[in-house]
């Protein structure tokens, strides 16, 4: 009887220790175009962010707010998309946008229902 809880507790144990990493696992962000604090000379057409892991569509989204706070007109009327060929990317088309300081934020549903949000600002002169 002793062997069997031995041989149990180290399976609950082994199994514990194995898991752990998929657990802790949740969309991040690895890179984004722009970069976080750029300053570009031309202001960029797409945000491109890239994640650790695939995100869905239905469930991740990216504004554009000016200086001011406020959502770039234009890009309210555009939904980010998740790209078809690497499903790690989330692009949002842009308007054309004028000098000034704009702030990207985030939110995305990784393959684990996990939202993660965060934020970046980029410069445009």
């Amino acid at each position: 009887m002793k062997t069997l809880q031995t041989m149990l507790a180290s399976a609950i144990v082994v199994t514990a220790t194995l898991a752990a990493p998929f657990a802790a696992a949740h969309a991040s962000l690895k890179s984004s175009d722009p970069a976080a604090n750029a300053v570009l000379a031309v202001a960029p057409k797409v945000i491109a962010l890239t994640f650790n892991e695939k995100v869905e569509q239905a469930f991740s989204s990216i504004t554009l707010t000016d200086a001011g706070g406020q959502v770039v007109a234009g890009a309210d009327k555009t939904k980010a998309t998740v790209d078809e060929a690497n499903p790690a990317i989330l692009r949002l088309v842009l308007p054309q946008l004028p000098a000034g300081s704009y702030t990207v934020g985030w939110a995305v549903a990784g393959h684990d229902g996990h939202r993660r949000k965060g934020d970046f600002t980029f410069t445009v002169k």
